[in-house]
C-alpha cells in the first residue's frame, strides 16, 4: 500500500510540474492572451503571411500557403503546389508545415497540410529532485480545407483541423474548423475577407485538465494601388478578445487605455510587388512593440520579408517577434509540379 500510494503522490507531482512547465510553453507566441495547449495554431506558416505581420487573410494571390488561414482563397490557380517552411522558434523549439492543393470541378480547390511544433527534450525529476528520464513534448496538426466560388466575387472556404499533443507520456486530441469568406473586385483591386478560426474543442484531455482552442474572428482588407506596384493590407485580429493587458518582458503589469485597445488588433502591412516573381514586404504590429520590448521600442513590432519565384519554384522568408526573447526567421519554399 505504502508503494502504490507514493507512486501516484510521483505521478500527481509529475503531472503538476509538466502541466506548469507547458502552460508556459503554451503562451509562448502571445503572452497576453489564454490560449491553453494551442498556441502553436495561432504562428503562421506562411512567410508571406508573416511578413504582412502574421495574418494576411485577405491578399488574393496564387500563394497556396496564404490558405491555411483562410481557406476561402483556395483557387484552381494554386492547383499542384507542394509547400514546405519551418522556422526556429526560440531556441530548441521548432515549428514545421507541409501541404499540397488540388483543384475540383473547374473553379474549386482542395488543400491538405500538416504543422508541427517541437519544445525539444526536457529533463525530468521526481518530487524530491531526483533525475529520472529525458522526455519530450510535441503538437501536431492535419487540416483538410477547400474553397468554391459563389458567386464571379465572392469565394467562400472552410477547413477542419485534427490536432494532437503529447506532452511526456500525456497526450490530447482536438477538432477544429475555420470559415472564411473573401471578396475580390479586380477592377478596383480591393479584397475584403473574414475568417473565424479554431471553432470546435478537445475530444480527448490531459488527464482531467481541459484546454480551450483558440477561438477567434478576423476581419482584413487589401487595397491594389492603381498604376503602382504596391497594395496595401489592414487586418483585424483577436476580435473576440477586445480587453487586454499584459505582462512585459521586464515582468512588468500593464493595461491598455481605450485607444490602444484598437491599435492592439490592428496589422499594417504594405507590399511591393515587383513582378509576378518578386515581392517584398513590410508590416507593424502595436501590440508586439508593446508586449515584446521592455521600453516598447518600435522594431519589435516590425516584420519584413521577400519572396522569389523562379519557374516552378518559390522562395520565401521573412523576420518578426514572436516572443520577448528574439525574433524568428521563417523560410518558406515552395514548388509547382507539371
Amino acid at each position: 500500500m505504502r508503494q502504490s500510494y507514493t507512486r501516484v503522490q510521483n505521478l500527481k507531482m509529475k503531472f503538476k510540474v509538466l502541466s506548469v512547465a507547458f502552460s508556459c510553453l503554451a503562451i509562448l507566441p502571445v503572452s497576453a492572451q489564454e490560449v491553453g495547449e494551442y498556441g502553436f495554431l495561432k504562428l503562421p506558416v506562411s512567410s508571406h503571411a508573416a511578413a504582412l505581420g502574421g495574418e494576411a487573410i485577405s491578399v488574393v494571390e496564387p500563394d497556396a500557403v496564404l490558405a491555411d488561414q483562410n481557406p476561402a482563397l483556395l483557387c484552381p490557380q494554386m492547383s499542384r503546389q507542394l509547400n514546405l517552411s519551418y522556422m526556429n522558434y526560440l531556441q530548441d523549439v521548432n515549428i514545421g508545415y507541409a501541404s499540397y492543393t488540388g483543384s475540383f470541378l473547374k473553379e474549386g480547390a482542395w488543400q491538405a497540410g500538416a504543422r508541427y511544433l517541437d519544445y525539444g527534450d526536457f529533463a525530468g525529476y521526481d518530487e524530491f529532485g531526483n533525475y529520472t528520464s529525458d522526455f519530450s513534448a510535441k503538437d501536431l496538426s492535419f487540416q483538410f480545407g477547400v474553397g468554391y466560388p459563389i458567386n464571379e466575387r465572392m469565394r467562400v472556404g472552410a477547413s477542419t483541423r485534427a490536432i494532437y499533443s503529447k506532452y511526456e507520456s500525456y497526450s490530447a486530441f482536438a477538432i477544429g474548423v475555420d470559415v472564411g469568406l473573401n471578396y475580390y473586385n479586380e477592377a478596383t483591386g480591393r479584397s475584403l475577407s473574414l475568417v473565424v478560426s479554431n471553432l470546435g474543442g478537445q475530444l480527448k484531455h490531459f488527464d482531467n485538465r481541459q484546454c480551450k482552442l483558440p477561438t477567434q474572428l478576423s476581419l482584413g482588407i487589401t487595397k491594389e494601388v492603381e498604376h503602382l506596384p504596391f497594395c496595401f493590407t489592414l487586418t483585424a485580429v483577436d476580435l473576440l478578445d477586445w480587453h487586454q493587458d499584459y505582462v512585459d518582458s521586464k515582468g512588468r503589469q500593464h493595461e491598455y487605455n481605450n485607444s490602444e485597445q484598437l491599435l492592439n488588433h490592428l496589422l499594417w502591412g504594405v507590399e511591393w510587388i515587383a513582378s509576378e516573381n518578386f515581392f517584398a514586404a513590410a508590416a507593424y504590429s502595436y501590440r508586439r512593440q508593446r508586449e515584446f520590448s521592455g521600453d516598447g521600442g518600435f522594431l519589435r513590432g516590425i516584420s519584413i520579408g521577400a519572396g522569389l519565384k523562379f519557374r516552378q519554384l518559390k522562395v520565401q522568408a521573412s523576420y518578426a517577434s514572436y516572443n520577448a526573447v528574439d525574433g524568428s526567421l521563417l523560410i518558406g519554399l515552395g514548388y509547382t509540379i507539371k
